[in-house]
């Protein structure tokens, strides 16, 4: 059975859940409890503040695509009888906020420390800027009945050490990796607009090279009928004959060498195009 809101109002009068003067009434909804968000003991780009340690800034800005850990005002301390199930808020969740959890509060959860609380991970998957203050209701909690758990032989270590621990055994803890992902798929983005760029590019240089070879062709060919005339008109002098026979051969070795150059430029650029990896 889940808890309504009276429910959860005896157990917190009676000193469970959470530990006397860590709870708010107006955090209590219809069927869970509204966590806020403490401004000590959190991750934040990749830093971690003690809890006691009060995080410098009034407002947690958690950019798109970073990683962070968040903890509570509210300190624990869960009867044997009870198991939480946690979630991110509707107005938080909407701008991206996604946690990155275990969403399961155990029985007997803080017993054994004052001070514990719970620790969140959530990673910003949205496309602006998510801003929390100290004190927001970010998280909520709803509990359920449970039979049989049994009470664990000794506490627990904090989680908070188990969370420093953690951090200290990775290689890269900044947390960014969401971020390092989009930069990358956007590095990998431009670079394949960038390589179709130049493709078009290449293309376009070819077909002007084709345009260009085609009016020379076009030009000797007019050039060779009008010397072609010219040796053929009767009565014409002997040195317009020669020098038309000179024009001829040279214009033929001239179209040669311009079909000779153009077939190994266009073979030189079909060569880079097929078997050159891209870059």
């Amino acid at each position: 059975m889940i808890l309504g809101t009276e429910k959860i109002l005896e157990r917190l009068e009676k000193g469970e859940i959470f530990h006397k003067g860590t709870w708010k009434s107006e955090c209590l909804k219809e069927a869970s409890y509204a966590l806020r968000v403490a401004a000590d003991g959190m991750v934040v780009d990749g830093k971690a503040y003690e809890p006691q340690k009060r995080y410098p800034h009034c407002v947690i800005k958690i950019e798109p695509g970073r990683i962070a850990i968040l903890s509570t005002e509210e300190r624990l301390c869960m009867p044997g009888d009870l198991v939480g199930k946690l979630g991110v808020r509707l107005d938080f969740a909407s701008m991206g906020l996604t946690g990155l959890m275990g969403i399961q509060v155990d029985p007997y959860y803080g017993i054994g420390h004052d001070q514990e609380r719970l620790y969140i991970k959530v990673a910003n998957l949205g496309n602006e800027t998510v801003d929390i203050c100290p004190g927001d209701k970010v998280f909520n909690v709803e509990f359920s009945e449970v039979g049989g758990a049994s009470k664990p032989s000794e506490p627990k270590p904090e989680t908070w050490r188990r969370i420093l621990n953690a951090l200290i055994n990775q290689e890269h803890n900044d947390w960014t990796y969401v971020a390092r992902v989009q930069t990358d798929l956007n590095q990998r983005a431009d670079d394949l607009e960038n390589n179709q760029q130049k493709e078009l590019s290449g293309i376009r240089n070819n077909q002007q090279s084709v345009v260009m070879f085609g009016v020379f062709l076009v030009a000797v060919a007019i050039f060779g009928a009008l010397v072609g005339v010219i040796l053929n008109v009767e009565n014409a002098p002997n040195w317009v004959a020669n020098w038309g026979w000179i024009a001829l051969l040279a214009l033929c070795g001239i179209s040669v060498a311009a079909l000779v150059w153009f077939v190994v430029v266009a073979g030189i650029g079909f060569w880079k195009a097929t078997h050159l990896p891209p870059k």
